[in-house]
Formats: structure tokens, C-alpha cells, sequence
């Protein structure tokens, strides 16, 4: 009898504990948004985003409210490779922020706030700079609340906490932008159109741009795919380059200004944010090294992403099988592609030859 009478009192303190933590939490939300900046919805930065747009925005035109992208420590992978001195890794997270202010109608009204753990290079900074946006940096974590807010900017500013992931494993996907025209008004900001047309577009010959790295993943036939290249296209004008630009706006230019271009995958290849609708943009991976981060980045931007690696193989699975060690080594070495697996492909993708029985794969879908 004694232990059938506890039974209730025992649920009674089960339910009462319940109600008191469902109380405070709800509590805790209210006073929250009472108090807490405005913000957009956030996820967890570390969630796999594949295929998932940048966070629909809930907020309102920018109508003279500061909308901020927020470089946050809790939001930031755990891993140390995700830095802004690498100019592709900083891109992750300053063009989802620039698509947003896009959408946001508030490119006039933008600002990125860093925590100082995070060098901010040239490339990156001088993107920022030529947005016209504000650059804030903070060295205390105090300044940050636990969901990742900053509680130092105004309280009617607008924050916003891009997307990231992990860098290993990498996604298949990573959405850079919600639409090219986001892109091109960045490309605005830097080159003309009327340039632009000065120096490619109707009328002009065919301008196909080649970069050869100077050290890492160069491309040992790289003279002998140009001369080919030239011969399949006579009217072409091939310019090469080894990318040693001093500015954004330099190499900004090289890229408006192309029809077609190919070079091994690299950091150079960030620029793709800078082509022209329909920008074909052919990256070369060494055998065993397969890091497809930049082909979304590409599309994204209205260009056409292809590729050449080697035949018989499927690279992911290969460059999944080396430990760092080789994957590195891979991703160093000097390889040269077979000539006409190069020239084929711009030669379909341009539409002077149509493949036979063949079918050109890009990443989404095929070339037929």
C-alpha cells in the first residue's frame, strides 16, 4: 500500500518539473526577443547545407537600418583551414553575405563584423571595400551571445550568420549565390559593361584566357593544348597568364573580359565570381586530387563548369583513398592532360564541334 500511495506524488513532481522547465524556456525566448538585435533565422553553421538556398530572409528592406554579416567564433567550423587570409575559403562566407544584402535591397546600407581571430587579406578585404560596406572587428568573444549575435551594434541593425560547414569533409555543394545577377552587380562594382563589350561581345574575336600556376598543379603540356587550341580555333585570341595580378580589380578584368577559360583548379579560379552569363570555365585536376568547390561557384555566377581529369577514373573515390599526405602530394604535382580530352570539350561546349555518341559531362546534366 505504502509504495502504490508515493506513485502519484512521485508523477505530480515529474509533471510539476516539466511544467517548470517548458516555463522557463519560453520565458527565456520571450525576454530574448525583447532584448536581443534584430536578426534573420539562423541555423547551426555546422548542418550540411546540400542543395539549400541562403536563409530566406524575414526582414525587411534596408530603409536606413545597417544589415550586418556576422563572422562569428561559435559559428565558424573547427577547423583551421577556414581563415580569411585564403582568399576561396573567405569567398564561403563574404558572397553568401553580399547575395543577402542583394536581397535585401540594403548593398548600400552593409557591413561585416569579424572577431580579430580571423586575418582578413587584401583579396577579401579590397571585395569589401569595393562593396561599399563597413568593416567592424572585435578581439572579445563577450561582444558575441551564445547565438552568435553581436550585442555591440545598434539595436534596430538587421544580423545575419551565413551558412558555413565543415571544410572535411567538404559538401558536394556550396551555395556561394542565390542568383547570377548578384554576380554581375558585384562585377559592376569593379568593371563596366561598356569595358567589358570593348573588349569581347559581337564583333570581337573569340577570347579564350589560359592561366599556368607557378608552382603547385602546373600543367606541363600547357603550351602544346595552346597551339592546338589556336589551330582548332584560328580566329581565336589566346591570352595566357600567370595570374600575378596586384589588385581584385586587376584580375576582376581578366575574367570579364574572357569567353572561355581553363586552368588547373586553384585559388585564381575565385574570380570566376567576375565572368559574363555564359562564361565557359574548364578546370584541370592533377590524377588522385579532386576538390570540386569552385564549380558551383562558377554556374552560380551564369558561367558553364567543365572538366578534365583522368580518363577511367572516378576522381572522388580516388582522392577519397589517399590519407592528407597524398592528397597533398596529388594536389602539387605537375601533370599534363592529353591534348584533344582538352580541346574537345571547349570545342563542343562552344557548339564548332558536336560530340558523337558522347556525351560532355557539366554539373548539371550533360552536354549533348
Amino acid at each position: 500500500m505504502g509504495s502504490t500511495r508515493r506513485k502519484p506524488l512521485q508523477a505530480n513532481r515529474w509533471l510539476w518539473s516539466f511544467l517548470m522547465i517548458c516555463t522557463g524556456f519560453y520565458l527565456h525566448h520571450f525576454i530574448s526577443s525583447i532584448f536581443s538585435p534584430e536578426a534573420v533565422h539562423l541555423i547551426d553553421s555546422l548542418a550540411p547545407i546540400n542543395h539549400l538556398p541562403i536563409e530566406p530572409s524575414r526582414s525587411e528592406p534596408a530603409h536606413g537600418k545597417t544589415h550586418w554579416c556576422i563572422v562569428a567564433p561559435k559559428y565558424l567550423p573547427r577547423n583551421t583551414r577556414m581563415h580569411f587570409s585564403h582568399f576561396p575559403h573567405a569567398s564561403e562566407i563574404v558572397l553568401p553575405c553580399w547575395s543577402w544584402f542583394m536581397e535585401q535591397e540594403a548593398t548600400e546600407n552593409c557591413g561585416y563584423f569579424f572577431h580579430s581571430q580571423f586575418e582578413i587579406s587584401s583579396w577579401p578585404k579590397e571585395l569589401i571595400d569595393t562593396m561599399g560596406c563597413e568593416i567592424k572587428i572585435s578581439k572579445y568573444s563577450t561582444d558575441f551571445q551564445p547565438d552568435g549575435l553581436v550585442t555591440t551594434l545598434p539595436k534596430n541593425d538587421i544580423q545575419y550568420i551565413p551558412n558555413l560547414y565543415l571544410l572535411r569533409p567538404r559538401l558536394e555543394y556550396i551555395r556561394y549565390l542565390n542568383d547570377a545577377s548578384h554576380a554581375h552587380a558585384l562585377r559592376r562594382k569593379f568593371i563596366s559593361d561598356a569595358y567589358i563589350l570593348s573588349r569581347k561581345g559581337p564583333g570581337k574575336n573569340l577570347q579564350i584566357g589560359m592561366i599556368q600556376r607557378e608552382t603547385s598543379r602546373r600543367i606541363g603540356n600547357f603550351d602544346e593544348i595552346k597551339d592546338a587550341l589556336q589551330r582548332a580555333i584560328p580566329s581565336a585570341d589566346i591570352i595566357t597568364t600567370d595570374f600575378q595580378f596586384n589588385s581584385v580589380k586587376g584580375q576582376a578584368e581578366w575574367f570579364a573580359t574572357k569567353d572561355v577559360i581553363i586552368a588547373a583548379h586553384g585559388a585564381a579560379l575565385t574570380n570566376s565570381i567576375f565572368i559574363t552569363q555564359g562564361t565557359i570555365v574548364m578546370q584541370l585536376y592533377p590524377p588522385g586530387y579532386f576538390w570540386q568547390s569552385l564549380d558551383p561557384l562558377i554556374e552560380q555566377s551564369g558561367g558553364f563548369a567543365i572538366q578534365w581529369y583522368e580518363k577511367g577514373t572516378n576522381p572522388s573515390v580516388v582522392s577519397a583513398t589517399l590519407d592528407r599526405e597524398q592528397f597533398d602530394k596529388a594536389g602539387k604535382a605537375t601533370f599534363s592532360p592529353p591534348v584533344d580530352e582538352v580541346i574537345k570539350p571547349i570545342l563542343y561546349s562552344l557548339g564548332i564541334e558536336r560530340p558523337t555518341n558522347t556525351l560532355l559531362k557539366k554539373l548539371y546534366g550533360s552536354w549533348i
